[in-house]
């Protein structure tokens, strides 16, 4: 009986091609827009959130003090008990690192006669990080593990200032930890791709280079300092409900900050005398202005979604409810032939599903090449919007969860729809067929 639906309902839409192409076309450009605005809008969101975990060293940072410290891990030695912890509760694939940001002060990179001031230099292990600098899009070069520990990673706006390339040596001008400046000499190992506010401004350097040049190179390397231990999951970015297990067993051996994503908070927090505390601090909490630009980004695709699930349930149902009423001697043949109000009913419904997968379907096929056709753009000619692109372009992204999911809300709402207006039109009778053609 089934086969028998599905077969009437193919030949119905075949033969009724011109009635149904207005709600075919309803489905498919409901759909192609909808997942066409999702896949941008997730590759956006995604693109930002890459660029925050590279300048952030990861997806998380602990951070510790004591009732003296000015928020920082003192030096190398007093965080490998932590970092033996950490290496016991997280998964394999993570990557834990330490980084030392020298933020304030004049910082300025010189390349014959030329030169460029940056907002932010950072000493990196690069050996500790090749998971995360990997996601890096670099136009020449990349990472390289120097034995002379003198490499520096630039943006492109930077590099192309400077008129410097890959192999190229230039000097770094930074203030000492005495006050006075210093210059550190360096080579261009890599040069990257990103003129966002996280880096075009930033620059990477190896981290005992950076130590020689802020003045600790007179003593042991173990007490050098350094401002956060960097924790970047490789395989993926770790949900609420992870990062809270982690900080429930690094809270067993330590004296833990409750878990907080509003870094005022920890800085804020009045260190008890003589105690050391430390705090796990996601990505998020470290840019909570950017994190109400992704939420209202999601809140406009939201909006879009809902406005297309009305479009679609509303548009389908209205106008299959007149393609119903104008089959109403076909509808009291049927009944007259021995029909049941059910079987109509299923009828009618196989050709709306139908109709829905095969408009959903095309729309599907319409938004990927949509979206690959947008990503072929540069886009990075658009100040401030590299935030958002990756290499230069936008690069969309499908969460088959996520589509699937939004698919299921404009089936389920507009099969109901659809049920609701037909729950009365299949209980005609043969008489009132004709009837309602007279």
């Amino acid at each position: 009986m089934k086969s028998l639906y599905f077969n009437f309902a193919i030949k119905s839409l075949i033969s009724r091609a011109k009635q149904y192409q207005s709600l075919f076309a309803v489905c498919a450009v409901g759909v192609c827009v909808m997942l066409s605005v999702l896949m941008i809008t997730d590759g956006m969101i995604d693109s930002m959130t890459e660029k925050m975990r590279q300048y952030y060293g990861g997806d998380f940072m602990v951070l510790g003090d004591d009732s003296g410290s000015d928020y920082s891990l003192d030096s190398l030695a007093s965080y490998q008990k932590l970092i033996d912890a950490l290496k016991e509760v997280l998964p394999t694939s993570a990557q834990i690192s330490y980084r030392y940001k020298k933020s304030s002060g004049d910082k300025s990179l010189f390349f014959e006669g030329v030169s460029v001031k940056q907002r932010s230099i950072q000493g990196v292990v690069f050996s500790d990080e090749k998971e995360l600098f990997k996601k890096f899009n670099f136009i020449e070069g990349g990472i390289e593990d120097r034995p002379s520990h003198d490499g520096i990673l630039l943006s492109q706006p930077a590099a192309e200032k400077l008129g410097v390339h890959i192999g190229d040596n230039i000097v770094l001008l930074i203030e000492t930890i005495y006050g006075n400046q210093n210059t550190v000499n360096l080579v261009v190992t890599g040069i990257f791709q990103d003129s966002s506010v996280f880096g075009m401004y930033t620059s990477y350097v190896d981290y005992l280079a950076l130590m020689e040049g802020l003045g600790f190179s007179g003593i042991d390397k173990m007490s050098y300092p350094i401002d956060e231990i960097c924790v970047y999951y490789s395989n993926g970015v770790p949900n609420k409900k992870e990062l809270q297990r982690v900080h429930n067993e690094l809270e067993k051996r330590f004296d833990m900050f409750p878990l907080s994503y509003d870094k005022s908070a920890w800085q804020d927090y009045a260190i008890p005398e003589g105690k050391r505390i430390y705090a796990l601090i996601p990505l998020n909490a470290n840019v909570s202005d950017l994190q109400k630009l992704s939420t209202a980004l999601r809140a406009i695709v939201a909006l879009i979604v809902v406005m297309l699930v009305v479009i679609i349930s509303v548009g389908i149902s209205s106008t299959f409810r007149v393609i119903v009423l104008k089959r109403a001697v076909e509808s009291g043949t049927f009944r007259a032939l021995g029909m049941k109000p059910s079987g109509l009913m299923a009828l009618y419904f196989t050709e709306i599903l139908l109709l829905l997968i095969s408009g959903s379907l095309v729309g599907f096929v319409a938004s990927i090449i949509i979206v690959n056709v947008v990503s072929i753009y540069n886009l990075s000619f658009v100040s401030g919007f590299d935030l958002f692109l990756t290499g230069g372009h936008l690069a969309p992204v499908l969460y088959a969860a996520e589509a699937g999911f939004l698919l299921a809300i404009i089936f389920v709402t507009t099969l109901g729809a659809v049920l609701f207006t037909l729950r009365k039109l299949v209980h005609i009778s043969p008489v009132g067929a004709l009837a309602t053609v007279a």
